[in-house]
């Protein structure tokens, strides 16, 4: 199924450091975008007073979509590890 979506994430961690280390860390990832994926799919992060806001523009299909907000969640995760070690 073709769509057109979209999307602002917001994960809030209260520690303007620890949000601005978060959002650097994905934002490497978002650049990564595979260049035939980058048509489709734009993905932004950035931090703002301890929060990481993702702002994400798509059309295609939604299970790309899908795989890109998983890989999107995978990065942040492991970004909040990476910090917390």
């Amino acid at each position: 199924m073709r769509i057109e979506a979209r999307a602002e994430i917001v994960w809030h961690y209260g520690d303007p450091l620890k949000a601005k280390a978060i959002a650097g860390a994905i934002e490497v990832d978002n650049e990564g975008i595979p260049p035939g994926l980058k048509k489709s799919l734009n993905v932004v992060s950035l931090s703002e007073d301890g929060d990481v806001i993702t702002k994400v523009k798509y059309s295609g299909e939604i299970e790309t979509l899908i795989k890109a907000l998983d890989d999107l969640v995978f990065a942040v995760k492991i970004a909040e590890e990476a910090l917390n070690v």
